[in-house]
């Protein structure tokens, strides 16, 4: 296998993935899944469930929910592999893949197809799960408008209601201030009407009095 990849990159047809140069042997629990390429996934559904606008999908996430075993030969290590041989023509490529398939024991060409497909099976169940919450947050969204709308129209129209009350109680005072107004200042106006007659008729009378002594001369004081 690594004398056939050697070939090809000498070759100018693939640039070597790291991921698939030998790794130090090292120990490893025997309940370990095989296969060093995939590396254990987050289990936190956290960020699935609370994705939010301008976020990256969290594939780690997506396939710890599907519960996607750790692969011997992972989809998306034969997706760099196949991107490494492009320059070929689809045959030559397939060829050679299937010749590294049949030189290396360590892994089968079912390896990365099952698990492209169980990805694909679980990018489909977050993309129709990701489509549900948005049906039920839409859903939710439209009924608390609907309140918002209904609150701000009860609201508005007590609001209005008041106006209306508050301007009747203007215009009922407006007329109420009016009347007094117009009473007070009619009374005012009587009483001056009724000083300037009197006023007139005092002069006069005195004024006649006051001839009296121009005719007749002053009264002299009567003698004890």
């Amino acid at each position: 296998m690594k004398g056939m990849l050697d070939f090809l990159e000498k070759a100018g047809l693939v640039k070597k993935d790291p991921a698939t140069e030998p790794a130090p042997a090292v120990p490893r629990d025997t309940d370990s899944a095989p296969g060093s390429d995939h590396v254990a996934p987050n289990t936190s559904t956290a960020a699935v469930a609370t994705a939010g606008a301008g976020l990256p999908l969290n594939l780690d996430d997506i396939y710890a929910n599907g519960r996607i075993a750790p692969s011997l030969y992972p989809a998306e290590r034969l997706l760099r592999l196949v991107d490494g041989l492009s320059a070929m023509d689809e045959a030559t490529r397939l060829m050679a893949i299937k010749a590294m398939d049949a030189a290396d024991e360590s892994w089968s060409i079912e390896d990365p197809l099952a698990d492209a497909a169980a990805k694909v099976k679980a990018l489909a169940a977050y993309a129709e799960q990701r489509q549900l919450n948005l049906l039920a947050l839409e859903a939710e969204s439209q009924t608390r408008l609907e309140a918002v709308a209904a609150r701000q129209a009860q609201v508005v129209g007590d609001i209005r209601k008041q106006i209306t009350e508050l301007e009747a109680l203007v215009s009922r005072e407006l007329t109420r201030a009016a009347q007094e107004t117009a009473t007070q200042e009619a009374t005012l106006k009587a009483a001056q009407d009724q000083t300037a007659r009197e006023l007139d008729e005092i002069s006069r009378i005195s004024q006649q009095l006051q001839g009296l002594a121009v005719q007749f001369g002053t009264p002299t004081t009567p003698q004890e």
